[in-house]
């Protein structure tokens, strides 16, 4: 769902494909939605009332991906008591989708191959031939082009695969669409947990338009599952509840507080410190000779350097370490 125009465009591409045979290359960074998209050119293709099947091949040791996906016959090795078919066999007739793509081993990627070539797939254990028509989506967030610079990658499956590429943007380039994926994710999850939601504050949506979104759709559709849990049944979602105990970053490196103001990362996190130190039993001058002789040692002892550290003059730091530290102290007398 979106309306932004780097979604509007992969939308529409996606669109273009649907009711074609062409092998689709999702592209994008991890939790953009590849799954999701791929999902959507199965159930609005020709193929939509056939098996839609799914595999991470990330997920999959490289000893086991090979009879996942191609199948395996009885007494094929230690272990394999009956015949069962793979992946391709199961998505006959209609969508395999795979997933984490870069991380096939190049037995698999040979064979795999094989099978878009010819549309026939080869149990492992066995010589007999079957064929299949399954309409292939892949997806990685790996730069395959550096893989197969690297030799982890064969140049000839990429052209196989990469008939019809398609990139997904991230959440950080179509950021106008986070109002109507939030109220979307509200709808979903407000009923699981027997919630009823108000909506979002203006300043929780001023927070989550303000971060950088590493984790993309899917870090957002977390953050609003929590937040579901943590608001009071009949309120409004704050900025508290979409990311408590820390603030959210900003593509900047900035970060919004609890009032809405903009301050800068490295000062949140300084303020978080201070806070912290700020505790019953708080001695000032045991943290003040602790840092002085911290500020010392990593200097080696030389009190200019040391001074430089802590921002002060040489003077100044051989008069607070004599203080602190007695007029025996090493530092003192450096």
């Amino acid at each position: 769902m979106g309306s932004s125009p780097a979604f509007t465009a992969a939308f529409s591409l996606l669109s273009q494909a649907a009711n074609s045979p062409i092998t689709v290359l999702l592209l994008g960074e991890t939790g953009v939605g590849k799954e999701v998209f791929a999902r959507w050119l199965h159930e609005n293709s020709g193929r939509g009332e056939k098996p839609f099947v799914a595999v991470n091949c990330a997920a999959i040791p490289n000893d086991l991906i090979e009879s996942e996906l191609f199948g395996v016959q009885k007494g094929a090795y230690t272990g394999a008591q009956a015949s069962r078919p793979g992946k391709f066999e199961r998505a006959d007739g209609g969508t395999l989708f795979l997933d984490e793509l870069g991380e096939l081993s190049p037995a698999a990627q040979v064979k795999l191959l094989r099978v878009l070539q010819t549309g026939e797939v080869e149990r492992l254990g066995d010589d007999k031939v079957r064929k299949v028509n399954v309409r292939l989506v892949a997806a990685t967030n790996v730069n395959l082009q550096q893989a197969i610079a690297d030799g982890r990658f064969r140049a000839d499956l990429y052209y196989r695969l990469a008939t019809y590429p398609l990139e997904i943007p991230p959440l950080r380039k179509r950021k106008s669409d986070i109002p109507v994926l939030v109220a979307v994710l509200l709808e979903k999850y407000a009923p699981l947990y027997h919630k009823t939601i108000q909506g979002v504050s203006d300043l929780a949506m001023q927070g989550l338009m303000a971060y950088d979104w590493p984790g993309n759709v899917r870090e957002l559709e977390n953050l609003v599952e929590r937040a579901v849990l943590l608001v009071p049944s009949g309120g409004h979602i704050e900025l508290q509840h979409l990311f408590p105990g820390v603030a959210p970053v900003t593509a900047h490196g900035a970060v919004i507080d609890r009032e809405g103001k903009v301050g800068n990362a490295d000062e949140a996190r300084t303020e978080q410190l201070y806070e912290t130190l700020l505790v019953d039993g708080f001695d000032l001058q045991a943290h003040e000779a602790r840092l002085l002789q911290l500020a010392v040692t990593r200097a080696h002892g030389n009190l200019t350097h040391a001074a430089r550290l802590l921002g002060i003059t040489r003077r100044q730091l051989a008069y607070r370490v004599k203080q602190a530290l007695g007029d025996d102290s090493p530092a003192a007398s450096a």
